[in-house]
């Protein structure tokens, strides 16, 4: 192929996919980041403190490292023992750990006793104390969120003006822009 393509409308295509995708990333977050402030402001306020005695982390395989896909807690409900996943958790990293069930290392994040809050009205949702504390001080995160959302939604609507503005150019209908061959070299 030869020549150069002057096809209207190719900048602002290449910055407007990119910068809707970065304001999605951001919204997704968002969410997760409001998700887990709501939850811990709901147990921090609400919830039970307890410390578990027995915890476990469910290893599951990865490329380089293995990853902790639960961590699980005995807490006891009414004096009777109960075994439940926390709601929500930070990334546990075992290092040298084999997949499987296996008890965190001492002095990590989950290791007993671990202080945890969990709702009397529904005990499958515990958090340990400390993650709730933390993402709920947590203000750097819902921030950048939003920086990426701004940023990105404001980038695809000057991509978008930008496309209507080439396209009036050329005479076409901003929708039919795609539809429409490129014009011949001249």
């Amino acid at each position: 192929m030869g020549g150069r393509v002057d096809w209207p409308g190719r900048g602002p295509t290449w910055l407007g996919v990119p910068a809707l995708v970065v304001a999605f990333v951001g919204l997704g977050v968002l969410i997760d980041i409001h998700t887990r402030q709501m939850t811990s402001r709901d147990l921090l306020a609400n919830g039970v403190p307890t410390a578990a005695d027995q915890v476990e982390l469910d290893v599951y395989p990865n490329r380089g490292s293995p990853i902790v896909g639960d961590v699980l807690v005995t807490l006891r409900v009414d004096g009777m023992p109960r075994t439940v996943p926390l709601s929500d958790f930070d990334d546990e990293n075992p290092h040298g750990v084999p997949e499987g069930m296996h008890p965190p290392a001492a002095g990590s994040r989950y290791s007993p006793p671990l202080a945890i809050l969990y709702d009397p009205s529904d005990t499958t949702t515990v958090l340990a104390a400390a993650d709730a504390e933390l993402w709920l001080a947590n203000r750097d995160t819902p921030r950048f969120a939003s920086e990426l959302i701004a940023g990105g939604s404001a980038t695809t609507v000057l991509a978008m003006v930008l496309l209507t503005r080439d396209a009036r150019r050329r005479g076409v209908s901003w929708w039919r822009w795609y539809s429409d061959p490129p014009p011949p070299p001249a």
